[in-house]
């Protein structure tokens, strides 16, 4: 009887730490099939990511030690995690291997055999220009190169004192550029089209069926800016390549070192499960297309994101030719020829670096994402209106950013029209934005275009700084960069507490709708500009009033701005205790970024939709300035 009873004690006592060890299971998270470990490196048991993607299950974890990953890994898992320890790099180039000698337009150059297309070439850390003419090694959104060019209403191409050079042929190459709208330049029209021949007089002959247009139609008649590219016979600068898909040639750089690489795969990573996390990952020449929901990636890097790629696809020329942005002159955003893409909803970025891309920094198409401390520079882009990010989704937020060096906007909201998609209930805060719109003058550091009014943004913009909008030095550009820019009688927005500098329009309103569908509810107040040209809310149709409009302009504060850029009070809603000082003295320091008014004079803000407003001016006096933009010591080293 004691044995008996005793045993049944000992049971009583296993089913009591059984229950225990349950609640506390559950108590922690974790379930009871706890997560697996995979750990990938060259002395780990998975020499690659997708062979430990291969036989992990959903909520599983993958290690990945420092290394450089040649693969473009496909996560269709949910609730995973990809961990890089060290420096991890996902590269979408392969090794070029020996190369051998030849000539190429009376220069000595290095050919390799492919099986395929190339995207780019690398010389150890260098990244080499595609052939081009003239030969220039600077970025083409910066048009101090460019050499004037002609294009006639058939598409032929002359440049200006370089076109009388002869070439054997071009007709595997491209022409890419902006042309005139009137008499003067616009980046409106862009034009990227396959060159068909050279005719005998020199000039160029362009196919207009396949050319994709950045505005309407046009296909570049009158004068222009532009280049030769991806043409053999223009292979002839260090540091240029040349493919036709079977082969590649390459002009050794002058001061190159290293081995040689060839981009073979645009992705570097394809992600279609929910909850997945990528965390301290570089991926170099390659991008990702995030499909699932509640993906994020954390302290990730993204470095030449997307290349050079004219789209051919037939199926896609009537959209470019309506200025269709989802499908650009240089590829698909969808299909890995432009930034990271986005359609899933929940999407997290988090200290991350987008750098060095053809076409945008991201795109995002889902809705409820967060981007937090992330930099977007170098877009290196020519003749299209493109942004560090493009933010179509509803209920995003975009803070503490960084955005720089851009051939279009900062940020963009979308266009109603043309995409069929534009943010609604957007916050983006305590953003920077600097040397913008260097190539597209009619968009800003951020820009929303509906074409409508309805349905709202109803999005706020909020203490956040640019600095350094005024388009580009050299043509006649029509319209002026602005800051802070809400287009085609859009609605509800709420811009307060900004600041602009050297921009040529800090804040802009467009009217193109009549009373009933003109924008409502546009807000800017507290606001300050320093060094600004003349502000201007313009009308595209002239029987517009924009008095319709319902905008409002309350306690904002001009400095230094030779133009007056407050005094069009006759053409807003309500125009209330704005003020312009020609002495910068009134701000604390603004030549070290200090906008903090000081004096009695500022100290005198009217209420604004029933909050009162104690100051004039982005900044509060008894607060002095915030911290915005990105902070670079939590970003992924280069």
């Amino acid at each position: 009887m004691k044995a008996k009873h005793l045993l049944q004690i000992l049971m009583r006592w296993n089913r009591s730490i059984c229950l225990c060890t349950m609640l506390l299971v559950e108590a922690s998270g974790l379930s009871a099939n706890a997560a697996e470990r995979f750990y990938v490196g060259p002395n780990r048991p998975y020499k690659t990511i997708s062979s430990a993607l291969a036989h992990m299950k959903d909520g599983d974890v993958c290690v990945i030690q420092a290394g450089i990953y040649r693969e473009c890994i496909h996560v269709r898992l949910n609730n995973v995690t990809l961990l890089g320890q060290g420096r991890v790099v996902i590269s979408g180039c392969d090794e070029a291997g020996q190369m051998q000698p030849c000539e190429v337009n009376g220069k000595k150059a290095l050919k390799a055999k492919i099986p395929g297309p190339v995207y780019g070439v690398f010389c150890g850390s260098q990244h080499l220009m595609l052939a081009r003419y003239p030969a220039k090694t600077s970025p083409m959104t910066s048009n101090e190169d460019w050499a004037q060019c002609s294009i006639d209403s058939a598409g032929n191409v002359e440049f200006r004192g370089l076109g009388r050079k002869k070439f054997p042929h071009l007709d595997d190459g491209y022409f890419v550029g902006i042309c005139q709208r009137g008499r003067k330049l616009s980046a409106w029209h862009s034009v990227s089209a396959p060159i068909v021949g050279v005719r005998a007089d020199g000039r160029i002959i362009v196919n207009t069926k396949e050319a994709s247009s950045g505005y309407l139609g046009g296909f570049g008649r009158g004068h222009g800016l532009g280049y030769i590219i991806g043409a053999r016979a223009v292979l002839d600068t260090p540091g240029q390549w040349y493919s036709n898909g079977k082969e590649v040639i390459v002009i050794p750089p002058v001061k190159g070192k290293g081995d040689y690489e060839l981009r073979r795969r645009l992705y570097g990573a394809v992600i279609t499960g929910n909850g997945v996390r990528l965390q301290n990952i570089r991926f170099r020449a390659a991008t990702a297309r995030v499909k699932g929901n509640d993906d994020s990636l954390v302290h990730c890097s993204f470095n030449y994101i997307s290349p050079f790629q004219n789209n051919a696809n037939p199926e896609d020329e009537p959209q470019n030719r309506k200025g269709q942005s989802l499908v650009s002159c240089w590829g698909t955003p969808a299909d890995g020829t432009a930034g990271v893409y986005v359609q899933g909803d929940g999407f997290v970025a988090k200290n991350c670096r987008f750098s060095n891309s053809w076409w945008c920094g991201m795109m995002l198409r889902g809705n409820r994402a967060r981007i937090e401390n992330c930099l977007f520079e170098n877009m290196d882009w020519i003749a299209r209106r493109c942004a560090g990010l493009f933010c179509w989704g509803d209920d995003d937020v975009v803070r503490y950013c960084t955005f720089r060096n851009l051939g279009g906007a900062g940020i963009e909201g979308g266009n109603s029209r043309w995409i069929g998609q534009y943010a609604k209930r957007n916050i983006w805060e305590h953003n920077y934005v600097e040397n913008f719109c260097q190539l597209i003058v009619d968009q800003g550091a951020f820009y929303e275009n509906l074409q409508g009014a309805s349905p709202p943004s109803n999005s706020i913009w909020r203490y956040n700084v640019c600095r350094n909008g005024v388009g580009p030095a050299k043509g006649a550009w029509i319209r002026g960069v602005a800051a802070y820019y809400v287009d085609n009688s859009s609605s509800g927005f709420h811009i307060y507490n900004n600041i602009a500098i050297d921009v040529d329009q800090p804040m802009k309103y467009n009217v193109s709708r009549h009373r009933p569908n003109a924008g409502k509810d546009i807000w800017y107040y507290n606001n300050t500009f320093y060094k600004c040209g003349n502000s201007s809310f313009s009308r595209v149709n002239r029987s517009v009033r924009v008095q319709d409009a319902n905008l409002h302009l309350v306690n904002n504060l001009a400095v230094s701005c030779p133009f007056g850029t407050l005094g069009n009070a006759h053409v807003v809603k309500t125009f209330l205790n704005n003020h312009a000082f020609a002495d910068p003295s009134v701000l604390t320091d603004p030549k070290s970024m200090n906008f903090t008014p000081r004096g009695k004079a500022l100290i005198s803000g009217v209420s604004v939709l029933g909050k009162s407003t104690g100051y004039i001016g982005a900044i509060n006096p008894k607060q002095g300035m915030w911290r915005y933009g990105a902070d670079v010591s939590k970003l992924p080293a280069p």
